[in-house]
């Protein structure tokens, strides 16, 4: 099992896609629902989920951020994976993407050896555990090829 790399791939593959239409709808859509569920703020078009990050996950690192870190917000993998089915859809259309997801994570993979994960690839989470966690969890799931999870608002759960 391995990651996209997303930090590699970021300059030639991904950034060409960032400005698609359907993909920012997706983000602004999905996001808003974890946003305005938890704190009543609206995410809006050129928001970005690490302008709501609520975790120090990544205080302790030196030296400039990758760039697809304004992508990553800490406990959002349910609402960042349909962004990111789209985005990996874009990138590599030729690979056969789908969600997998259950209670403790949500990501896109390939069918095969790969995981398309902004979150737990930003985490350090192996990509043998960003699987496990998302298609051995409690009520584990795998979507049909290119289709999205339908996400509702985020509740707090303190």
């Amino acid at each position: 099992m391995e990651y996209y790399d997303l930090k590699r791939h970021w300059t030639k593959r991904i950034m060409p896609h960032l400005g698609d239409t359907e993909l920012n709808k997706i983000l602004v859509r999905d996001f808003n629902k974890f946003t305005r569920g938890l704190w009543k703020k609206e995410f809006v078009a050129g928001d970005m989920p690490a302008d709501f990050e609520s975790c120090d996950w990544r205080f302790d690192i030196r030296g400039p951020y990758p760039r697809y870190w304004e992508y990553v917000k800490h406990a959002a993998c349910h609402w960042i994976c349909n962004f990111s089915l789209r985005l990996a859809i874009l990138v590599e259309p030729e690979r056969p993407w789908r969600i997998i997801t259950s209670d403790a994570h949500s990501t896109v993979w390939d069918g095969k050896t790969t995981l398309f994960d902004f979150n737990y690839q930003a985490l350090g989470i192996t990509p043998k555990d960003c699987y496990k966690a998302a298609r051995k969890a409690r009520r584990a799931r795998m979507l049909p090829i290119g289709k999205q999870l339908r996400v509702h608002y985020a509740i707090r759960n303190f």
